[in-house]
């Protein structure tokens, strides 16, 4: 490892790869072992299933991907805008979730655990491509692309060490990965679709920039203005980001080509942006079930307790002045992030750009590691500290790999990870004859699993995705547990809901009683009922 070679450290901007458009079989075989670990889970949870239960096909966050299928089911039937599943309120169609909704139409007939797992795969082997792709055009040298490959992948902080935050002073700081996941890239890849498409996309747009800054291939232009919508059509505030991010490293290393794009790739968002606002306006209750903003901790959890080695690195960068010319971009990036995450008034609706911010720490960590590297005479020491740097970096990279494994093992999201057997058979044969005007009263959480595997609605399901779910948590469980038959019979009419679907043996007897309800289907413990 020739760390003393000059070349290692190229002028900041000649970071354009002399082998571009050649991938790196290192590259390539890093980002294939790296998505294969993500897949060993699902065997570990299908082993581990119950007795009278069926496995999901999911581990990592579960309940959500239960939301997709039914997105994919709700496409196959033939709708275009999205309507909320998970709550039984007449909600208009929106524009959201046309990555799934969408390719429905075609491919919703095998929506399910296949589908989902076989997209998050490809889309995390397109975000490790279109990463490499961004690296290649920041350094040049083979070992830096490779730490830096390590650092974004990987990158992580402390946080896992103290989920409980640490003290400062009268404040409790928060890691930013213990409250909401998804800031660095190992834990990415093991989500929904869409994430890791989205941070592609992301990347590629950061990739188009910078070649941007010389005449390029129209073809280059046009990609970067697709990705622009798709990544708009994800998570709108990803793109504004990225416009916003784009645009200042322009202005800055006074860059007309950049400058251009960025306009272009601003006006192109103008007319969704102008939607999502005047339906926020007009009919609010319609994106009542779309989370604008999340938990993100605090300043001080996000640049330090997640990225405490990066942050240091990048320290060691600004000092020696190696975040100049192209590099800046990823440093305006993580300005960007900051800024959307914490400042007043943006912080309510734009937090969600955190997501994968180890690429852009990552970036900018790296030439603070080489600057490191070279205040360190001895080849051995280097050796020491380069492999210290990394795996210091990439603890929670490698907690992120590790945790489906642990979840697969020990059922640790069990209501969400399997189903029981009657339940599902259950909705299988309820599947063929409801539609979306039909609605499905169950247990908390057990509504999940309605929408995503027939075409019906359910009363209270997904925390997320149920409009007041608490209150509606609630009257199920009193309904199940408390109330008469009369309140029971007022409930069902009054919500619109045709069937009720339960597996608890007390309920089950409760039921059976009912003189308003009769039984239409039953399977291994569990029941189906409808009004007389």
């Amino acid at each position: 490892m020739a760390l003393a070679n000059t070349r290692l450290d190229p002028p900041l901007d000649a970071g354009i790869s002399l082998r571009r458009g050649r991938r790196s079989p290192w590259a390539m075989l890093a980002a294939v072992i790296t998505v294969a670990l993500t897949v060993p889970p699902l065997l570990i949870a299908a082993a581990q299933t119950p007795v009278e239960s069926t496995f999901s096909g999911y581990v990592v966050i579960a309940r959500d991907a239960y939301v997709y299928q039914a997105i994919w089911r709700e496409g196959f039937a033939g709708a275009w805008l999205f309507h909320a599943p998970y709550t039984t309120e007449s909600l208009p169609g929106v524009l959201l979730y046309p990555w799934y909704l969408w390719p429905g139409h075609v491919l919703g007939a095998v929506a399910g655990p296949w589908l989902y797992h076989g997209l998050r795969l490809a889309a995390a082997i397109a975000l490790l491509s279109a990463l490499w792709s961004l690296i290649g055009e920041l350094f040049r040298p083979r070992l830096l692309r490779r730490w830096a490959f390590i650092l974004c992948v990987l990158g992580g902080g402390i946080g896992v060490f103290v989920p409980s935050g640490v003290r400062l002073g009268p404040l409790v700081s928060q890691p930013t990965e213990m409250r909401s996941p998804g800031s660095s890239v190992a834990d990415l890849i093991a989500m929904a679709p869409h994430l890791p498409w989205a941070m592609a996309l992301m990347c590629w747009i950061m990739v188009v920039a910078l070649r941007s800054r010389r005449p390029g291939k129209p073809g280059e232009l046009i990609s970067g203005a697709g990705a622009i919508i798709g990544l708009q059509l994800i998570y709108p505030q990803l793109a504004l980001l990225a416009v916003v991010v784009i645009a200042a490293w322009a202005i800055l290393t006074r860059r007309t080509r950049p400058a251009v794009y960025a306009l272009v790739a601003g006006a192109i968002q103008i007319p969704y942006d102008v939607y999502l606002f005047s339906l926020g306006r007009q009919t609010p209750q319609a994106l009542a079930v779309i989370r604008s903003s999340l938990d993100v901790g605090d300043l001080f959890g996000f640049i330090v307790l997640s990225h405490l080695v990066a942050t240091a690195l990048i320290v060691v960068a600004v000092w020696r002045r190696r975040l100049g010319g192209d590099r800046l971009l990823p440093a305006l990036w993580i300005a960007g992030i900051t800024a959307f995450m914490f400042l007043p008034g943006l912080s309510g609706v734009l937090s969600r750009s955190f997501m994968a911010s180890s690429i852009p720490f990552g970036l900018c960590a790296t030439p603070g590691l080489l600057s490191l590297l070279r205040k360190i005479s001895g080849r051995a020491w280097r050796r020491r500290l380069l492999a210290v740097g990394l795996a210091g970096s990439s603890l929670y990279g490698l907690f992120s790999l590790a945790q489906p494994y642990w979840i697969a093992a020990f059922r640790l999201d069990a209501r969400a990870e399997y189903e029981p057997a009657g339940e599902a058979a259950l909705l299988g044969w309820l599947a063929p004859r409801v539609g979306p005007g039909d609605a499905v009263l169950t247990s908390y959480l057990d509504g999940i699993f309605v929408p995503a595997q027939t075409d019906a609605r359910t009363y209270v399901g997904h925390p997320d995705m149920t409009i007041d779910a608490a209150r509606k948590s609630s009257q199920a469980n009193a309904f199940f547990t408390s109330w008469t038959p009369a309140q029971r019979q007022a409930f069902l009419l009054r919500n619109h809901l045709d069937y009720v679907l339960t597996h608890d043996p007390a309920t089950i007897n409760r039921l059976d009683q009912d003189s308003v309800l009769k039984r239409v289907a039953d399977s291994d413990g569990a029941v189906l009922y409808t009004l007389r």
